[in-house]
């Protein structure tokens, strides 16, 4: 993978691509990458607030960071974003924020619009649904948040498989794929943003989880005993 240059915090007003950096800038008003080829592997840190946090990006393919990458100064030359098309989807590798309030709006925005997505996705199973899954996850920089429909028909065959009704409310014991948005844009929103990262995602996933109950519950059909369940996993 060819090297990243620092990506100074203030620049030229406007859009930049990596090779406007050929020169790497030094000093602490940058943000620096460091990647790993072989395992195609790239950490970086951002500046969150008067502190600096570690990001970590996987499996990134091999010179499309560097070909893709844009950088977003707004007026005053402050960096205001940065994002790179990774295997054809625009991944946002950072995101400023004026202040806490403002953070707070933006991963709002973000949420609901993720659980339409997200809804949107639910709402094409025309089978009767009998439960309805939230899984969510966060450990250090991993996080996750999906949704796994159960139909009745796979609620009776996980109730005869295992004998019991508590079985039936694990997603896990449900064949169906996980139903996801955009986790990859989650974990840098709420990362970039100030005040610890789990609290940040809860807040995020709290606002997603309620979005989708209140808006996909509605138009699905679903048997009498139908639950929409939302648990952390571990």
């Amino acid at each position: 993978m060819p090297e990243l240059c620092n990506i100074p915090l203030t620049y030229i007003e406007g859009v930049h691509c990596a090779v406007d950096f050929s020169k790497d800038i030094n000093g602490d008003d940058v943000i620096s990458f460091d990647n790993d080829a072989q395992y195609q592997l790239l950490t970086y840190n951002i500046p969150v607030g008067k502190d600096r946090r570690e990001m970590t990006l996987y499996s990134v393919p091999e010179g499309e960071l560097v070909r893709t990458l844009r950088t977003f100064y707004g007026r005053g030359g402050m960096l205001q974003k940065i994002t790179a098309m990774l295997k054809g989807r625009e991944t946002l590798l950072y995101i400023r924020y004026e202040n806490e309030e403002d953070a707070k709006e933006k991963i709002r925005r973000f949420a609901i619009r993720n659980a339409n997505a997200m809804i949107e996705q639910i709402q094409q199973c025309t089978d009767v649904m009998a439960r309805l899954f939230i899984d969510y996850y966060r450990d250090g920089d991993n996080m996750d948040y999906h949704a796994v429909i159960g139909t009745a028909k796979q609620m009776e065959a996980v109730r005869r498989k295992y004998r019991g009704e508590d079985a039936c409310d694990n997603s896990g014991n449900y064949p169906s794929e996980s139903i996801e948005g955009d986790n990859r844009m989650l974990i840098t929103m709420v990362c970039c943003a100030e005040g610890h990262p789990s609290e940040n995602f809860r807040y995020a996933a709290e606002i997603m989880s309620n979005h989708i109950e209140k808006h996909a519950l509605a138009a699905l059909r679903k048997t009498e005993d139908f639950k929409y369940i939302c648990a952390e996993y571990d």
